[in-house]
Formats: C-alpha cells, sequence, structure tokens
C-alpha cells in the first residue's frame, strides 16, 4: 500500500466485491453525524480504475456515510478524502475480508463509559446525541449505565451479568447498594426481577393497579417521588410515598362513592382491593329494561305492530319498512332500578387489575336477603297454595323433568354445565339450579407458600379469564348461552369446572390413603401426570424449608451420597447447594411421586 493521499469524492466509487454484505446500510445516519463532528477518523482504503476513478475497497459504511453528508450539504462534492491507494496486485477480496474480520468491537461497557467520560468533560446530553447521531434518550440511557459501580461493569464484561441485569442495577445511584446486592443474591437468583424486587422494597410499581387508577401525573403533583427505570419503557418506575398514594386512592374512591350516591342505593362500600369470592356473600338483583318515556314505548309498539303487517305483503312500501327499521333502532331502552331494589340493594366499588372503577349494582347484604324475597313472594302470590300441595306438584314436574333428560343427554350436558358454571363463576349466592349439584372451589393460592413462582396455579388463573371472557354477565342468561353452545364447547367448560374443584390437598390430621386422596392418585394416574413438568424443588420452595438432615436426606437419595462439606454449612447455604445438586436429577419428593420415585 501507498500512504494516505487526498482524493475528491467525486472521484470515488463504491466496489462491488466488497466483501461486507450484511448490515452494510445499517447505522448510517450514526456514522454520518460522528464524521461531521469528529471528521473522518479513518482512511479509506481504494485502488485506481478506470478513468481517474477509484474504487473503494474498504470502507464502504464510510463511503456511505460520506456520501449522505455530500447529499445533504453538509461537505462539497470535490472535497478530498483521506484515502490509502493499494497496489494494482493486491488482493482486494483479501483487504475487505482482512479490515472486517481483525477489526475487534468495542464491549458496550466500553461504550458506556466512553459516553460518561465525553459528559463529566463539560459536554451536553444534547451535544453527545448530535455529534453521534443517536437519540437523546439513548444518551441518558447509556449514561446511566456507564456510571455504575465498577464492580457491576466488570461482572457485565465477564458475562456475570448480562445486560439486562446490568440494567437493573440503574434503579439506584448508590454504588454500595448495587454491590451488596450483587455480592448478596447467589448465582441462580441474580436475575433482573430479583435485582429490581431487591433495589425496591416498600415500593409500588407503576404498573400497579392503584398507581393506574390515581395517575402518575397526580401523584407527582402532590409531591410524590418516583424512582424511575429508564429500560422499563414509557411509565416505568416505582412509587416511593406508598402512604401517598393510598391517600389518593381513597379520596379518587370517595368522589366516585359520591357520585354512585345520586343514584339512590340503600347503601356503597368503596375499597381498592377486593378478595375473589368476597361478592359470593352478597346476593344480585338486576335493573330493568324500558323505554325513556311512554311516548316512545306507545310508538315503538305502534311501529311494530305496522312493521309485522307490512313485511309479510309482496307488495310493501320497501322504503317504509326501512324507515320504520331505522326509527325502531333509534328508540333505545335504558337501564333502570326498580325502586323496591334500590331500597333494599346496595353497590360496591373497587379497582379491576388494569386499574379502571368497577362497579359492583344491585347487590344485597346477607341479612337483608330474606325481606327481600318475602316482600317479592307476597307481592306475586298473594293467594298461594298449600305448602303440601306444592311439594307434591313439584316433585312430580321434578320426576318428570329427569325422565326427559333421559332422552336428552344434549340438554342433560346443557345443565350440568350451567350449574356447575353458577357455582363455579358467578359469585352471588342467589345464582341457583335446579340440580342438586354442590361444587367447592378450594382457594389453592393460599395453601400455597409463594403463589405467584407456581406455573399450575398460573395457568388454571389463565383459563378462568379465558372462560370468564366468554359468558354473559347477566347469571340469568346463561342458560340460553349453555343451549347455544356446541358440545365441544359444553365439554370444555366442563372440564375447566372440573379443573378448579379438584382437592387433593392432604392435611395436617389427614391420611395418605384416605378415599379423597386416593382418588386424587388415580386421577392423576389417569392424567399421566409428572410433576416434573409443574414444580422443581428449590431453595426457596422447598429445601429452606426442611430441617439439616432431611435436606442431607434429599441429596443422598438423589445422587447416593454426599460430600462432607455439605455438613458444614448453614441451613440456608445448605439449601442452596441442594438445589443445585438436585438439579439435574429429576427428583421430586416423596408426597410428589407416582408409581415411582422420580415421576408423579
Amino acid at each position: 500500500m501507498s500512504d494516505a493521499i487526498a482524493i475528491p469524492f467525486s472521484k470515488l466509487i463504491p466496489w462491488d466485491g466488497n466483501v461486507r454484505k450484511t448490515g452494510a446500510a445499517s447505522g448510517i445516519d450514526e456514522l454520518a453525524a460522528s464524521i461531521a463532528a469528529h471528521g473522518l477518523l479513518q482512511s479509506l482504503v481504494v485502488r485506481k480504475t478506470k478513468g481517474g476513478k477509484y474504487h473503494v475497497i474498504a470502507g464502504r459504511r464510510r463511503y456511505l456515510a460520506l456520501k449522505s453528508l455530500v447529499e445533504s450539504g453538509a461537505i462539497r462534492k470535490d472535497q478530498g478524502i483521506p484515502c490509502t491507494v493499494t497496489t494494482p496486485d493486491a488482493s482486494a477480496t483479501e483487504l475487505s475480508l482482512a479490515e472486517n474480520i481483525i477489526r475487534a468491537p468495542m464491549h458496550p461497557a466500553d461504550q458506556f463509559e466512553a459516553f460518561r467520560a465525553i459528559v463529566d468533560e463539560g459536554a451536553s446530553v444534547a451535544d453527545v446525541a448530535a455529534r453521534f447521531g443517536v437519540p437523546e434518550g439513548l444518551v441518558v440511557r447509556r449514561l446511566k449505565l456507564g456510571r455504575l459501580s465498577p464492580v457491576i461493569l466488570d461482572a457485565y464484561r465477564s458475562d456475570e451479568l448480562t445486560l439486562e441485569e446490568a440494567e437493573a442495577f440503574t434503579l439506584t445511584d448508590d454504588r454500595e447498594t448495587q454491590e451488596r446486592i450483587f455480592s448478596d443474591l447467589p448465582d441462580w437468583q441474580r436475575n433482573a426481577s430479583a435485582i429490581r424486587r431487591m433495589l425496591t422494597q416498600g415500593e409500588v410499581p407503576a404498573s400497579d393497579k392503584r398507581v393506574r387508577f390515581v395517575g402518575l401525573d397526580v401523584y407527582e403533583a402532590a409531591g410524590g417521588a418516583i424512582r424511575r427505570d429508564l429500560f422499563v419503557g414509557e411509565g416505568g418506575g416505582y412509587v416511593q410515598d406508598v402512604e401517598l398514594l393510598d391517600r389518593l386512592v381513597a379520596e379518587k374512591l370517595a368522589a366516585a362513592k359520591a357520585e354512585i350516591a345520586h343514584e339512590g342505593w340503600a347503601w356503597i362500600e368503596a375499597v381498592a382491593d377486593i378478595e375473589y369470592g368476597t361478592l359470593s356473600r352478597f346476593g344480585r338483583v338486576y335493573s330493568e329494561s324500558e323505554f325513556a318515556t311512554e311516548e316512545e314505548r306507545l310508538e315503538h309498539e305502534r311501529l311494530s305492530a305496522e312493521y309485522d303487517a307490512l313485511v309479510d305483503d309482496d307488495d310493501a312500501d320497501t322504503d317504509r319498512l326501512d324507515a320504520i327499521e331505522q326509527r325502531l333502532s333509534e328508540l333505545q331502552t335504558v337501564d333502570r332500578w326498580p325502586a323496591e331494589s334500590l331500597a333494599t340493594a346496595g353497590a360496591i366499588l373497587h379497582l379491576g387489575y388494569d386499574g379502571e372503577l368497577v362497579v359492583e349494582r344491585g347487590l344485597i347484604r346477607p341479612e337483608d336477603r330474606k325481606a327481600l324475597k318475602s316482600t317479592r313472594a307476597t307481592a306475586s302470590n298473594p293467594a298461594a297454595l298449600p305448602a303440601s300441595l306444592v311439594t307434591d306438584l313439584t316433585a312430580q314436574k321434578s320426576a318428570a323433568i329427569g325422565a326427559e333428560l333421559l332422552a336428552r343427554p344434549d340438554i342433560a350436558l346443557a345443565a350440568v354445565v350451567h350449574a356447575l358454571l353458577l357455582q363455579a363463576l358467578y359469585l352471588h349466592a342467589d345464582a341457583s339450579s335446579c340440580l342438586q349439584m354442590s361444587l367447592r372451589v378450594p382457594n389453592l393460592s393460599r395453601m400455597v407458600a409463594e403463589p405467584d413462582r407456581s406455573s399450575a396455579l398460573a395457568r388454571l388463573e389463565q383459563e378462568r379469564s379465558a372462560v370468564f371472557a366468554q359468558l354473559p354477565d347477566d347469571q340469568g342468561a346463561l342458560w340460553d348461552w349453555c343451549l347455544e353452545r356446541t358440545q365441544d364447547e359444553l365439554l370444555r367448560m366442563l372440564a375447566f369446572v372440573a379443573a378448579i374443584s379438584v382437592d387433593a390437598v392432604q392435611g395436617k390430621t389427614e391420611q395418605p390413603d384416605s378415599g379423597r386422596l386416593t382418588h386424587g392418585a388415580q386421577l392423576a394416574a389417569a392424567l399421566s401426570l409428572d410433576m416434573r413438568a409443574w414444580f422443581v424443588p428449590g431453595a426457596e420452595n422447598y429445601f429452606g424449608r426442611l430441617n439439616r438432615p432431611a435436606i442431607l436426606a434429599a441429596i443422598d437419595e438423589a445422587n447416593g451420597t454426599h460430600a462432607p462439606s455439605l455438613e458444614k454449612l448453614k441451613k440456608s447455604e445448605l439449601a442452596v447447594r441442594a438445589e443445585a445438586l438436585i438439579a439435574n436429577t429429576n427428583w421430586l419428593p416423596p408426597v410428589l411421586r407416582g408409581s415411582d420415585k422420580t415421576a408423579a
């Protein structure tokens, strides 16, 4: 090669044989901004060709960036570009390959620290963004990473931490805290979620339904502090003043309660959170649909009668039919609550999972249900038949219904699903079916120490949400809904109800060979259940809850023996080691096993 010379840009042309075929055009704007700010730091490698032109053998991305600057007017077309001219006998392909292979890319951690150094020398974020052609937000995030403790950055360089885990440490600027948490977390638990959780103990994530309900802007306007998370996207962060947040939630709920009070309910309660099943203590009454005025009701009756008379006439005026249809669609009904319901029923306001306000109207407290039923019975049946006669007649009707069902298994399936869905998902005590079936849904999440980490509970909750989204809001419409379903759809519902009603939980005083637990084992065998797909014994969910001899016995059973050094470890350390030693053995606790010692 010869020494570098300046060649006018207009005499440079790209070479088709450049080995870099992929990604050559990516990041050109950033590179152009860097060249405009700092000049061309590395000359192009060129070879003379016909007509006084030069092929760019190495430096194609630099050439494209220079071309962009010429087109924008930032540099002249005849401006001299530093170039190194190769000899005619040099292999152009070899030169192109050497430049692309031999160049070692800069580690991202070095980039972060370089950005930090530039800003520390006095440059603003906007200046750095302009000089390197990148968004200001990217500069801010790189600066945040560049100010991490050297311990964290070195761990990232040596692949002890992933980039996502390093980003999690930016939640605090306190380097001592960063280093302490890095040291305290064992390797198997050192993930981004655990790091964020330890850095934000006692704080509330911005995704919490209370924060969504109040709004981050309202919380901040009230003087609340937020720990920002630059790497989670817009709105990411943690509310630090939980007391202020709860006060703002209570105030907004109180305002909503006052607004609902104008509807005339006998009582109203407002809570931020409500446990699943709480509403099952209440009965429910429903609104009635009616026209807004008597005039609209009469008009609807008149137009409906006219439409019915015209629609069967082959010579009917189609324009008139269209006009009637249009007007009928405009006569909308409104939902109104009878005075009888308002005098007894109430409403509960609470927050949905997405932070939206949910209003449960028409709830009847247990102590009010008897009085309401008595009032309804007296009003609807002032001259009731003798109770013994009613019992006789309705018993015969029940037998007749059963006899007819024998010949209609499709209706029977719908009836069973209807009865079970009422008990499983409609959380009101007055929901009922004429089928005498009893369903108890065990609250398994209260029996599991860490329900959020149970994949089986998560799967059931996912299906619960999917099923619930298909059901009608009004339990009174559920029967018609069931009749309209296909057999496959009903069987899916039936499988779901069966799934959430499984109770194979062994109580403290219960023997494992009791009838219920024996059937649980039989059901597991019929399903070919392998608990290894649903449970992995670890330090937190299993070994940490055993005594030392039991931990060592588990290690021995899984591996045949244990090292004597394990006996000198603290129990917490031994639990962590047990998790690692048993991780690849398929070992399971005895209570989770099936016919062999590993599978359930």
